[in-house]
């Protein structure tokens, strides 16, 4: 990668891109004129030692969301005030013609950062929304000049607390998708099946558990605690304890649940203790044993149910499109992250 000051390496990606989308694509046999096809452009902030997997994501991105990508980070090793950088572009024939996209890959010197913002301004496409991706480790010192520029922002609670996200992005004016929020899905629909029929259950919940395989990068109950709370009125305390709607106690414990095949930071069971008509109704979604991809659903009490479900998985290139893509979710993630980060810091 080339490393030059800022404004001349803006310069030279500008000619750079420049020189592509004017000269003619010959890859079937004749010159054709490139045609862009653009939804977004896309900014992967990365780690240094995770530029690697940043860029397969964007690779993997442009069959979905084609447009202009970037790849984002930082190295003291450089001067100050210097940027390396890389540019590639690719064509695919579709029918007779060449559907084109490009990728930008940018390493910050330390002064040079606060310039990020700027260039990704300068060179980000002016007809589409620029959406920018925090992953884990991403240098800090890009993020200032970055987040004023992004139209929606990407993160991932399993690696960076809900706290930091709200600190972040301060009153939620920039709209967010959360790769977390998405793996979790089926959890928050389980739990929520609890109450299909038992809607007045949900007002007389005195006690949530949730079981949590130890040492993960954050605490995996925040984000679900924080889900809960929010549809429901809740404020937090204390980290063992809520008050509902009508100032009544919740009782909240977390519970460690090593599990064999199980990373550390999964979810792997939820407990509620409620009332129905006068009557307990004890809940609970718990991972087999056996077959951690698996769960017990049971209802004992007011209402009496079990059935068993599978926890489907999905790749990572499928949870960003949901993150992307989901937007009819953000005010209820917003609200979710307020509440875990308020949990977190009792």
């Amino acid at each position: 990668m080339t490393a030059l000051p800022v404004g001349e390496a803006l310069t030279r990606i500008e000619a750079e891109l420049t020189s592509f989308w004017s000269s003619p694509d010959e890859q079937a046999g004749a010159p054709m004129t490139k045609v862009r096809s653009s939804t977004m452009s896309f900014v992967a902030v990365a780690a240094s030692s995770d530029v690697e997997q940043a860029r397969a994501t964007t690779d993997a991105l442009a069959d979905s969301h084609p447009g202009r990508a970037f790849v984002l980070t930082s190295d003291g090793r450089l001067a100050p005030w210097e940027v390396s950088y890389d540019v590639r572009a690719a064509c695919r024939i579709d029918g007779e013609t060449p559907i084109c996209f490009d990728w930008i890959e940018m390493t910050f010197g330390a002064m040079a950062c606060e310039r990020a913002g700027s260039v990704v301004a300068a060179l980000a496409l002016p007809e589409v929304p620029v959406v920018v991706e925090i992953g884990r480790g991403a240098p800090r010192a890009l993020l200032p000049s970055l987040l004023p520029r992004a139209d929606r922002l990407i993160v991932d609670s399993a690696h960076t607390s809900a706290s930091r996200i709200v600190e972040m992005l301060h009153d939620g004016a920039v709209p967010v998708g959360d790769r977390q929020f998405v793996r979790t899905y089926q959890w928050r629909e389980l739990v929520a099946r609890f109450f299909d029929d038992a809607l007045a259950a949900l007002g007389a919940i005195r006690e949530v558990t949730v079981g949590r395989t130890p040492g993960g990068a954050t605490e995996p109950a925040a984000l679900l605690l924080g889900w809960l709370g929010s549809r429901l009125g809740w404020g937090f305390e204390a980290r063992d304890r809520a008050r509902d709607r009508q100032g009544e106690p919740v009782r909240v414990t977390l519970r460690d649940d090593p599990r064999e095949g199980l990373p550390p930071g999964q979810i792997t069971g939820v407990w509620i203790e409620a009332s129905l008509e006068g009557q307990p109704l004890s809940l609970a979604c718990v991972r087999d044993p056996e077959n951690p991809k698996q769960v017990a659903w049971t209802r004992r009490g007011a209402r009496v149910t079990s059935h068993e479900h599978a926890l489907g998985h999905r790749d990572e290139a499928w949870v960003l499109v949901k993150a992307l893509d989901a937007t009819e979710g953000d005010r209820v993630l917003w609200d979710a992250l307020v509440l875990a980060a308020q949990w977190s810091e009792r």
